[in-house]
């Protein structure tokens, strides 16, 4: 069964995209604004949109972003976008969230990543939030040419997939595979 995004998804996040400095090595969307999740039905539409951006130099990008959206940011802008950085790259999983902010009439938050520490992630599993939210459907919503990245991408699924197997019975469904890899990827969150 394929997952189903939301209509006009991309449409709705390249606009939101416009709001925020262009140096992404790599966008995503994750979450049930972006895919419609099984069970109760409810507000989908109006859902918060998940978002992670990866930058190659999180202090030019952070600097850059405070001139565009001050209001994004909790008290630490006053403290400027190194000091965010070094909160950025040395607390929890590498990644510093601005959460419920309104753009384009809609509720999104955003984590900033940096490219260096997502790779060492997506490769080694440091901390797997990322590298594990990457193991789950999202969408891409922006990517340059990276190769490094792409690279450690690609890696970091297979080495998910090889994890399941290692993990699972002898005879398994492909339900069973999914669902190793999902367990697995929420071991990092």
């Amino acid at each position: 069964m394929a997952l189903q995004a939301l209509q006009s998804s991309g449409v709705a996040f390249r606009k939101i995209l416009c709001h925020f400095p262009e140096e992404l090595s790599l966008a995503f969307a994750y979450g049930s604004g972006v895919y419609r999740q099984a069970g109760p039905s409810s507000d989908q539409k109006n859902a918060m949109l998940d978002f992670v951006f990866t930058v190659d130099d999180p202090v030019a990008w952070h600097s850059k972003n405070l001139k565009k959206n001050w209001n994004h940011y909790s008290f630490l802008k006053v403290l400027g976008p190194r000091f965010i950085t070094t909160v950025q790259n040395n607390y929890g999983a590498g990644v510093y969230y601005n959460p419920l902010i309104m753009c384009d009439g809609r509720l999104i938050k955003y984590g900033i990543i940096s490219t260096s520490v997502l790779i060492e992630d997506l490769l080694n599993w440091n901390n797997l939030y990322i590298a594990g939210r990457l193991q789950k459907p999202v969408k891409i919503v922006a990517m340059n040419e990276n190769v490094a990245l792409r690279s450690a991408l690609d890696k970091n699924l297979k080495s998910a997939v090889t994890a399941a197997f290692l993990m699972l019975p002898e005879s398994f469904s492909e339900e069973d595979l999914f669902i190793e890899i999902a367990r697995l990827s929420y071991s990092g969150q």
